[in-house]
């Protein structure tokens, strides 16, 4: 049943809602910059409805926690642990957001009569079939379309996705200033795609997710400039905002303004797997444990072609698969030769490790996939190709991880882990990947690596240049509704999850709630 309301002037207009995603929006950068910045749009939420906190996934990642908004739930549920997911064979595949798994609210207000245009939603690859919904593809991967209406209308705005150049502003190709007028651009287009589609067809409800702001900030949040780079692309968001907020309020609409998680400045890294090696938990090839104290072995021009080879991968394909493939001769170069310089990390030289450097017959315990504030350590039993650690044994080995984890400290001699998680409370016996067994929580202004850097004596290392800014689990909550009666107070002092929003949209037009029972709508 499609509801009615009337507008300002007494006219009757289908029920709207209009939501707005921004990756990684943290409230303090939007509260510091306010009045810094031309930021209008932001701040009609906090004259006229709300802007406040939502807590994230565990980890906080783009990977899962979008597909939780889409949802309402958890991503043992839903079935996107992160970008990446473990394998029994210890490689790592990619994952993105399958809907038959879990279905988004859109295709569910389709089959209700709803229309919608979904534009550039993060972890949705594939576009859907629905007569009722004109969509445009997301982040990671290149923007796909509903239809041909749909990719004239983005032609006819030069959108064709997100630019593609992390990997230039790694090298060093581009400059930060570049990056951020190129996300500007794209931001502008989206935006105008948004505004031609929405004036020429009447849509019940609209979702624009913008994530081009967090791969930024992961580039320059500890930089002191960082504003310049950051703060144009919310101020172009602002624009699309304002404009929207004066379209809404004509049609007597609702607006959901939503982050997936949010962002802070990266002071240092603690190197996980080095404290497990450390530990005894985890333990490297022999031929690599007698290279690390080679002093020639950073000198080495195989391994620098090997890693070469390695970075240049990308989420499409194994690093696990290519280094199978490698020859004899650089595939063997970790007998004599395993050490690196970090380049632009670090005064000090780092081993860089990888998952299959490791000796699984011999280690209890590893952390892999997640590289955020929260990292995700995975118990070797016999979920694993090599698992050494017994069913009988596992119980007491987490206990004993989380609670020796729980006890590190950092240079200041505080605790460095605000939590840890037993990662079976979390993902609840999910079957649809192997799912970590422990989460560690660091405190503000860290990281925790799980990638693989080490250094015999030190724990930690400066970010790399990627890794400048990264998540925190607040991401920020806001509406302005023209239509509904809100306790906007009440709102602020909720605890708010990621997993409310599915709910939410589907109440207010009506729809069946067939989510997470355990998250309710918020309004």
């Amino acid at each position: 049943m499609i509801l009615f309301v009337a507008n300002l002037d007494g006219v009757y207009i289908g029920k709207k809602l209009y939501l707005v995603g921004i990756d990684s929006a943290p409230l303090w950068l939007i509260k510091e910059n306010l009045n810094r910045y031309k930021l209008s749009g932001f701040g009609r939420f906090f004259k006229e409805g709300t802007l406040t906190n939502m807590e994230s996934t565990l980890p906080p990642m783009t990977g899962p926690s979008w597909p939780s908004i889409y949802t309402g739930f958890k991503p043992g549920d839903h079935g996107v642990p992160e970008f990446l997911e473990m394998e029994p064979s210890y490689t790592k595949s990619v994952v993105y957001y399958d809907p038959s798994i879990k279905e988004p609210f859109w295709e569910k207000l389709a089959r209700n009569g709803y229309t919608s245009l979904i534009i550039t939603p993060a972890m949705l690859v594939k576009p859907t079939t629905s007569e009722n919904i004109d969509m445009i593809t997301g982040f990671p991967l290149p923007a796909k379309f509903s239809s041909k209406y749909v990719q004239k209308i983005a032609e006819s705005n030069g959108f064709a996705g997100e630019p593609d150049i992390e990997a230039d502003i790694k090298s060093g190709k581009m400059t930060l200033a570049n990056a951020s007028e190129l996300f500007q651009q794209s931001i502008l287009k989206r935006s105008n795609v948004a505004m031609d589609m929405l004036n020429k067809k009447d849509y019940d409800f609209a979702f624009i997710c913008f994530t081009e702001q967090d791969r930024l900030q992961h580039f320059s949040l500890n930089l002191k400039e960082w504003r310049d780079y950051v703060m144009p692309l919310y101020e172009r968001i602002s624009e699309f905002l304002t404009w929207l907020e004066k379209r809404a309020e004509s049609e007597n609409a609702t607006i959901l303004l939503v982050s997936d998680h949010g962002a802070q400045p990266i002071k240092e890294k603690f190197l996980m797997n080095g404290w497990l090696i450390n530990n005894g938990y985890a333990k490297l090839k022999p031929e690599l444990e007698q290279a690390m104290n080679n002093s020639n072995a950073m000198s080495s021009i195989k391994y620098s072609v090997r890693e070469r080879i390695l970075k240049s991968m990308n989420r499409s394909g194994s690093r696990k698969i290519l280094y199978d493939k490698l020859p004899k001769s650089l595939k063997n170069v970790s007998k004599n030769a395993f050490a690196a310089m970090l380049k632009g990390a670090s005064s000090e030289d780092y081993t860089r490790l990888h998952d299959f450097d490791y000796d699984m017959h011999r280690t209890k315990a590893f952390a892999s996939i997640a590289n955020t504030v929260v990292c995700t350590i995975f118990i070797n039993d016999s979920r694993f190709k090599n698992g050494i650690v017994k069913s009988s044994e596992k119980k007491k080995l987490k206990k004993e991880l989380m609670n020796t984890l729980s006890q590190i400290k950092g240079k200041d001699g505080s605790k460095l882990m605000v939590n840890v998680f037993d990662a079976d409370d979390y993902y609840e016996g999910t079957k649809l990947f192997i799912a970590p067994d422990v989460m560690a929580e660091i405190k503000p202004g860290y990281l925790i690596d799980a990638f693989g850097y080490q250094k015999s004596g030190n724990l930690f290392m400066q970010p790399e240049t990627a890794k400048r800014g990264d998540h925190i689990r607040n991401g920020i909550f806001g509406v302005i509704s023209k239509n509904e009666k809100l306790d906007y107070k009440k709102m602020e002092k909720s605890k708010l999850y990621v997993y409310n929003v599915a709910p939410t949209i589907l109440k207010y037009f009506d729809c069946n709630i067939d989510t997470d029972r355990r998250y309710k709508p918020l309004f």
